[in-house]
């Protein structure tokens, strides 16, 4: 069994590059597509698990009680090595040839190694599109637009941590039926009286949803995770070893079940969604009797999608920065300088001084005039 990806050349340690695709060699230069290198990878067939769902109604979705299907198991991978935070446990897993710099969730570099004994069986992933220093440049740019930004925040210190993740997510296939009763108003006027039409309507249909990704990692930032949205499932493939080299996969700590609620909840704001878009234009308002709208049934995928995190730490607070890996969507957070804001205030209140004296400089001239 390979213990890593090797170059067929000169036997040097191939590492993906993000822009080209391709797997490079840093010592003869050759480039090869992964897809066309026998390594022995470790993939899955595609399994899902299944969750029913059938009783659940639009008006009581926390009854739904999921019930999950054994995946199937995934294929001998090559050996993969997993780091482990000693600042805060985070558990980053990659071949065992790549070194571990920082800790991608709190930039500590106190990181383990070890030979990784667990499963990990991830079944579908996204490879990174954009490179470390697609990442570095956006960041540059994003944190240059805050007014308030510390002085030499963006350094070479900081963007060094910025860590290539594979995150992981369960991405789920959410099916629901609509079915409302209600009415709407049609309001009209004729002279200063306003006439009012009163009409019943029906709305019954079926709807499905694709892959809707919920991360599966407690120490990621859901509302970081959203901002970064969408990723394009067209370039979703089977779990391939070839596309992790250079980069690191999170181990997930949600199960489906962790997430179902979420799910649910993402399923009904769907529905109501429908409910308001099939209704909109037609009334001027209107009233739901009867919603018996639910959900069917959810099945989730685990897959891992790339995402460009950087942490860094500023007066003892944590802020992130995230990119995603495909499309290039950035999010995050950026810490505001005192002494930015200190500078500001003075300079607003010399600028006020200079007015005002030569406000009242006229005024006297005036007076005395």
């Amino acid at each position: 069994m390979a213990d890593t990806i090797k170059c067929p050349n000169c036997g040097a340690n191939l590492t993906l590059n993000a822009d080209t695709q391709m797997l490079d060699c840093p010592m003869c230069g050759a480039s090869f597509d992964p897809s066309k290198l026998d390594v022995g990878v470790g993939e899955l067939d595609g399994g899902s698990t299944q969750y029913s769902a059938q009783e659940t109604p639009a008006a009581d979705t926390d009854r739904a009680q999921p019930q999950a299907e054994q995946a199937e198991p995934a294929q001998e991978a090559p050996e993969q090595t997993e780091f482990i935070c000693n600042a805060c446990g985070a558990k980053l897993v990659t071949d065992s040839h790549t070194a571990a710099t920082f800790c991608a969730f709190c930039g500590s570099p106190a990181l383990v190694g070890k030979r990784l004994t667990d499963t990990f069986q991830p079944q579908f992933m996204i490879p990174f599109k954009y490179s470390r220093e697609s990442a570095e440049e956006a960041f540059v740019k994003w944190a240059g637009k805050g007014k308030w930004t510390p002085f030499g925040f963006v350094s070479k210190k900081n963007v060094a941590k910025m860590t290539g993740l594979y995150v992981p997510f369960w991405l789920f296939d959410i099916k629901a039926t609509v079915d409302v009763e209600g009415t709407g108003d049609k309001v009209s006027y004729s002279g200063n009286n306003q006439i009012t039409e009163t009409f019943e309507f029906d709305r019954k249909a079926n709807l499905r949803w694709s892959h809707v990704p919920l991360d599966g990692e407690t120490r990621v930032d859901d509302a970081l995770m959203e901002a970064i949205e969408p990723f394009d499932f067209k370039g979703l493939i089977p779990y391939d070893y070839r596309y992790l080299p250079g980069f690191y996969a999170d181990r997930y700590d949600q199960s489906p079940q962790d997430l179902a609620a979420r799910a649910t909840k993402r399923g009904m704001d769907g529905i109501d969604k429908a409910i308001k878009d099939s209704l909109k234009g037609k009334y001027d308002r209107y009233r739901i009797k009867k919603n018996m709208s639910k959900i069917n049934s959810m099945d989730a995928y685990y897959a891992l999608l790339p995402v460009w995190f950087l942490s860094y730490k500023y007066r003892n607070k944590f802020y992130y920065f995230t990119m995603n890996g495909q499309t290039g969507e950035v999010a995050g957070t950026v810490p505001v300088s005192p002494v930015k804001k200190m500078m500001f205030f003075f300079i607003v209140l010399g600028i006020l001084a200079v007015i005002t004296r030569f406000v009242l400089g006229l005024i006297m001239r005036g007076f005395w005039g």
